[in-house]
């Protein structure tokens, strides 16, 4: 990933408690607001939309915003959210440590670890199936995601099985992060880069993974997204792999500006979604 990922961090836009068991959900409105950790002073929140039907052992899938680590907030994704609301699955779009004020990728991974951890700790609250619990992830997002899911530690303390998602869905993700100038700065000494690179953890225990890429993608490239899920092949585990040509960083149209005016293609887009949609409901995830 080169050093243009720097200047995402300037311009970057978003083009993209107790739960009472009487409460009438509907995945349009607004979402529920909970905390799902607290570090001194922060609230880290965590906003559900809950599908209209009633169940129990529903699946459930976080998501993650992007904004290179340093910008943006759970509202980004709140749209994504609604449509796996409508669609039958609990969907919640989770806040986490900026890069910013003494803090680091490191604490966004930790909080990402933690909020997959609440929600299983909420499965009989939310009629969930802890079992069927999905990461979605957008750029740095996408990151976070794919390091819960690889990564032998965060933080210094070993990622339990209950922080961990048991798919993946990653759309222009940040994988490989080793050597990685701008990711090496936001770490400011808290870690080695190449320990919160999903790329160097891979193996047959990789959950099933889509990822959504751009060709022309100069943030994040495309050869890393090939790269990663050859490895996972290799292992043995699940990785699927669409890469729009034409198009760069989430899909845009804007190849010479990518990193703010985003200009996603609508056609990709769409069907880039459908995508998503079918490769859960090969999870059993979704009904079509």
């Amino acid at each position: 990933m080169p050093p243009l990922l720097a200047l995402i961090s300037m311009s970057f836009s978003g083009a993209v408690g107790q739960l009472s068991s009487t409460t009438t959900r509907d995945s349009a409105a607004a979402p529920e607001t909970l905390v799902y950790r607290q570090i001194g002073a922060r609230s880290l929140k965590a906003y559900v939309f809950f599908p209209t039907t009633k169940a129990n052992h529903r699946p459930v899938i976080l998501l993650f915003h992007g904004g290179a680590w340093r910008l943006g907030d759970a509202s980004w994704m709140f749209d994504r959210a609604r449509d796996f609301a409508k669609k039958g699955m609990v969907a919640i779009s989770v806040d986490y440590s900026l890069s910013n004020g003494g803090l680091s990728p490191v604490d966004g991974v930790d909080d990402a670890c933690a909020a997959f951890a609440w929600v299983r700790a909420q499965a009989e609250q939310f009629g969930i199936d802890p079992q069927r619990v999905a990461g979605y992830g957008w750029s740095a997002g996408g990151h976070l995601v794919a390091a819960t899911a690889t990564l032998p530690s965060a933080n210094e303390k070993t990622i339990a099985a209950s922080a961990r998602p048991n798919a993946l869905l990653l759309y222009s993700p940040a994988l490989n992060m080793a050597k990685d100038d701008y990711f090496m700065q936001l770490m400011a000494g808290k870690g080695d880069p190449a320990s919160y690179s999903p790329s160097e953890f891979i193996s047959r225990a990789l959950p099933p993974t889509l990822i959504i890429q751009g060709e022309e993608d100069t943030i994040v490239l495309a050869r890393d997204a090939r790269a990663f899920c050859a490895a996972a092949d290799k292992m043995g585990a699940r990785c699927e792999l669409h890469v729009y040509s034409g198009v760069g960083h989430l899909l845009t149209r804007n190849l010479k500006i990518q990193y703010k005016d985003f200009d996603g293609d609508p056609t990709d887009a769409a069907e880039a979604h459908q995508l998503e949609d079918d490769f859960l409901v090969t999870l059993g995830y979704m009904q079509k």
